[in-house]
């Protein structure tokens, strides 16, 4: 396992916490500015998040042979994965919201949250999910080079990224969300994750300033310039995140025990962390901590406790369900396999 990504995981799951714990705060005119500087930025979570799905991918498969029933094993893991640790997670954001605020579920896309095939943060439940189709649909791209022979990777991305530019210059699909998800320019992030991997000896001979400057000077360029919501995101905040991705991967086995031993575990409940703070926003602020804070005007002591006691959870439920639930269907589904015919 790569420490200083799984770590990395972390950070950019409480990351994306914080920006969206700071609309809550703002309804409440509360307000920390330097942490709220830093929160304003927490949506590059999501950007991290894919670059590093596409290197741990590439490294994933990069010894893997190009078959079918590797392929169908690649993609039935990575399913389950995803779904496995949605699953629960969405059941009780539902029992939950039913409960305290059934108008919250009005207008859901149902079916397309449940199956993962919306990206509209603002049509599904979770809004966290919408980066989770992207997540799929690069999975089975990976899937199809196994299950299809595919090797050469050049050529492959070549192509896809090829078809993407023309969709963007060319092509108008109507109001079609499937090929917009087909056609995405967000699936350039997961390719820089999978080529880091596949040239990691050449990336991290570059010296570690270089890598700062092009992190500054995309984050500072996408920022100015308002590039969150463009075709350019993937241009800009994602090498921002490639770069910061590159530094993790340069300087793995570097980094202080004492900061393994406390980040560590939530990089490992990442997923979990990223897919459950919005429930718990919601259930802190439909409390009476939403009074206290607003009576004694304590926007850092909210932010502080609510990033210990979101992250606690987080983990209680990844080590209670998440985990041991993804283990024991793998372990199911290989034994089924490695059982003799009769």
């Amino acid at each position: 396992m790569l420490v200083n990504i799984q770590i990395l995981r972390g950070l950019a799951a409480m990351w994306v916490f914080l920006h969206h714990s700071m609309g809550q705060f703002k309804a409440m005119s509360l307000s920390w500015a330097p942490l709220e500087w830093v929160a304003s930025f927490g949506y590059i979570g999501v950007d991290v998040f894919f670059v590093i799905s596409g290197l741990v991918i590439a490294k994933t498969t990069e010894s893997l042979p190009h078959d079918w029933q590797t392929g169908k094993q690649f993609l039935l893991k990575r399913f389950l994965r995803i779904y496995l640790g949605f699953w629960p997670i969405l059941l009780l954001t539902v029992a939950f919201v039913w409960q305290f605020s059934p108008a919250t579920l009005d207008n859901k896309d149902i079916t397309g949250t449940v199956l993962l095939t919306n990206s509209n943060m603002f049509e599904i439940i979770i809004p966290a999910a919408w980066s989770l189709p992207f997540e799929l649909y690069f999975y089975l791209l990976i899937g199809l080079t196994l299950l299809l022979n595919i090797k050469n990777m050049y050529l492959f991305f070549g192509v896809l990224l090829g078809a993407i530019l023309i969709k963007l210059n060319l092509l108008d699909f109507g109001q079609s969300a499937a090929l917009d998800l087909i056609f995405s320019h967000m699936i350039f992030e997961f390719v820089l994750g999978y080529m880091l991997w596949i040239h990691r000896e050449f990336f991290t001979r570059i010296h570690s300033f270089i890598w700062l400057v092009i992190a500054m000077g995309s984050f500072y360029f996408a920022s100015y310039y308002g590039l969150i919501n463009t075709v350019w995101r993937p241009l800009t905040f994602g090498i921002f995140a490639w770069a910061v991705v590159v530094l993790a991967l340069k300087h793995e086995g570097k980094v202080h025990t004492a900061l393994i031993k406390l980040f560590k575990p939530i990089g490992d409940a990442s997923y979990t962390l990223y897919l459950f703070h919005y429930l718990m926003l919601f259930m802190v602020f439909e409390s009476g901590f939403r009074t206290y804070l607003i009576e004694h005007n304590q926007a850092l002591l909210g932010y502080i406790f609510l990033m210990i006691i979101t992250v606690l959870i987080s983990y209680i439920l990844y080590r209670l369900i998440e985990k041991p639930l993804y283990q024991l269907l793998t372990q199911k589904i290989k034994i089924k396999q490695e059982k003799p015919a009769h």
